[in-house]
C-alpha cells in the first residue's frame, strides 16, 4: 500500500458517510489544501482535514437520507452532530463553531 494522500485521509475522516467526489474536493480546497493528491502528514494536516471533513457533515445533517444510482443511506441527525463533536474534540477545535451546543442557565436572572 502506498502513502495516504490527503484527499484519502478526507475520505477517512467521513466514513461511513460517502459524499460525491466534487463535495469532498470543494471542502478541501474551500479549506485551502493546495495539493490533495500530495502525501497526508499527521502532523500538519490533521486539523485541516478535520476542518473539511465537519464542512462535509454539516451539508449532510439536512438530509434524512441520500441516493445516488444504486447506492442509498440513511442519516442520523444527532449522530452527525455527535461525529462533527468528536472531530472538533479530537483537533482543539470549538464545537460551537459547528454546530449548536445546548447551553443550561441557573435561570436566577429571572428572579
Amino acid at each position: 500500500m502506498g502513502n495516504l494522500t490527503k484527499y484519502e485521509a478526507m475520505i477517512g475522516e467521513l466514513e461511513p458517510y460517502t459524499p460525491s467526489q466534487i463535495t469532498i474536493k470543494k471542502a478541501l480546497a474551500d479549506a485551502n489544501v493546495a495539493d490533495m493528491d500530495s502525501e497526508y502528514n499527521p502532523q500538519t494536516d490533521k486539523v485541516t482535514i478535520a476542518k473539511a471533513a465537519i464542512c462535509v457533515l454539516k451539508k449532510l445533517i439536512v438530509l434524512t437520507s441520500d441516493s445516488l444510482g444504486k447506492s442509498s443511506q440513511g442519516y442520523s441527525v444527532e449522530m452527525l452532530r455527535q461525529r462533527i463533536k468528536d472531530l472538533c474534540s479530537q483537533n482543539g477545535l470549538d464545537a460551537s463553531q459547528f454546530v449548536e451546543i445546548p447551553s443550561v442557565t441557573d435561570g436566577s436572572n429571572m428572579w
